[in-house]
């Protein structure tokens, strides 16, 4: 599957010649929380399991260019009910814990090319199917260049 979406990217990235994300850096992000102290890191480490559904397919069928933020991105052209309810259960637990989150709708999506020409971009082509049995808590260091993500913590969905 991580094959499948590296080809997406190297695509998407001839098409638009922006930059395009190293395969070991693709990922979907649920929220995007910030810098946290030490302590604020070990209670997001343990959260709670209800929030967690049982694993579930996404499909990413679909592709686009987000022009103004020169994103290109590949994503479900339906959100699964199991992975809107995840984000939506997640998004609660942090703001009731006092995370300060963004206030956008959830798109669910993977960054495949930053810096995209806008262009017309040709059909998505073969759909990728994602068993998605696991979530982590990812650590980004982010320079002018590029974001390196680390594992902190990772959750078995049942």
């Amino acid at each position: 599957m991580r094959a499948q979406i590296a080809q997406a990217a190297r695509r998407m990235h001839r098409v638009t010649q922006g930059r395009r994300i190293p395969d070991e850096e693709l990922h979907l992000t649920l929220a995007f929380i910030g810098a946290v102290s030490e302590e604020r890191l070990e209670h997001l480490l343990k959260p709670p399991s209800e929030i967690f559904p049982p694993a579930f397919l996404l499909t990413l069928d679909d592709w686009g260019l987000w022009t103004r933020k020169g994103i290109g991105w590949t994503g479900p052209s339906v959100v699964p009910a199991s992975l809107r309810r995840l984000a939506e259960k997640l998004d609660s637990w942090l703001r009731a814990e006092g995370f300060d989150l963004e206030r956008r709708t959830f798109a669910a999506h993977v960054t495949l090319v930053r810096h995209a020409r806008p262009v017309a971009l040709p059909t998505f082509g073969t759909s990728i199917h994602w068993h998605v049995g696991d979530i982590a808590l990812m650590n980004s260091a982010v320079t002018a260049d590029s974001a390196r993500y680390t594992v902190l913590g990772k959750y078995s969905l049942l």
